[in-house]
């Protein structure tokens, strides 16, 4: 099956052992460390994306591969390409973004907020941050590794000031936005605490409002065949381990096996208008000009028509 592969963000090491434009080995598992990372947050940011779906898709991971082919020099610029399979006999149009390059943009957005003493996204995931405590593990005094998204102009910096900043972020536990689905199984009226199973059969306990109480009364009541969806936010253990859910912001019932649906989520045209801008003019220069009389011929091999 055909390959294609894109920038997908420059890896820079600046300073020290790096100002004569070379990698040394010792700290080549600060990209393997990095590559972790990227793909553990797009884990978590497509589980944000569809909650309703207990797994991840097959071979989820093993789509996500990273490669570098050369170095460029100032420092020494390692820019990462990610491969792609492409299907025999489909046109090879850019791909659209999806979480491993939203991951990549989060990652460099996270430790830009940290270098600058600022609170870190709230779309980042973190319990990824424990990860960080590998990341940069190498680096002397005076290196760094400055991160630039093909997709963003700014660069973000990372060094051992950062690295213990994260790290010292979770040692107590933090909070998080959380997006769940499960079945309630008990609710304390007086207390106002819910608990609700998940898929994996885990069970947390929750606090609700006086204005949530008849849709948590609903879903006691109808528990066997209903699911609630919460949104809100919740307690972590520094493991990540989900502790409690501390407010419900919204809420909602849905039988099981109903997918709810999502008012934010892009129309076709909007997909179609987002291909489009993505391909550069000469390669729009390429495309035959009877593709459309022979779309079959083209994408599947059917005799051409000539009238």
């Amino acid at each position: 099956m055909p390959k294609k592969q894109y920038e997908l963000v420059t890896h820079t090491f600046r300073g020290g052992r790096f100002d004569d434009h070379g990698i040394d080995v010792d700290v080549l598992p600060e990209l393997i460390t990095y590559k972790t990372i990227l793909v553990e947050t797009a884990k978590e940011l497509w589980r944000c994306n569809n909650p309703d779906r207990q797994r991840l898709p097959k071979n989820f991971e093993d789509s996500l591969s990273l490669k570098f082919y050369k170095i460029i020099p100032g420092s020494a610029a390692v820019p990462l390409m990610r491969e792609i399979e492409l299907q025999e006999g489909l046109l090879p149009f850019e791909p659209l973004p999806d979480e491993l390059d939203e991951a990549v943009v989060l990652v460099s957005d996270s430790i830009e907020s940290v270098s600058k003493d600022k609170p870190l996204p709230q779309t980042f995931p973190k319990k990824i941050i424990p990860l960080f405590s590998e990341y940069g593990r190498t680096l002397r005094t005076g290196e760094r590794i400055e991160l630039k998204p093909a997709k963003k102009d700014v660069t973000a910096c990372y060094s051992s000031k950062e690295r213990t900043r994260l790290v010292e972020l979770v040692q107590a536990g933090y909070e998080d936005v959380v997006k769940l689905i499960g079945e309630i199984r008990a609710a304390d009226l007086d207390g106002s605490n819910f608990a609700l199973r998940l898929f994996d059969e885990t069970k947390v306990i929750g606090k609700f409002s006086p204005e949530q109480e008849t849709t948590i009364i609903e879903g006691l009541r109808e528990h066997a065949s209903r699911r609630l969806h919460i949104k809100g936010r919740g307690e972590f253990l520094p493991d990540g381990k989900l502790k409690r859910i501390v407010s419900v912001t919204d809420i909602s019932i849905q039988a099981v096996g109903v997918v709810p649906y999502d008012e934010t989520a892009k129309s076709i045209w909007e997909i179609a208008e987002e291909i489009s801008a993505s391909i550069p003019e000469e390669e729009w220069e390429k495309l035959p000009r009877d593709l459309s009389k022979n779309l079959d011929h083209f994408l599947y091999g059917a005799p051409k028509q000539t009238e």
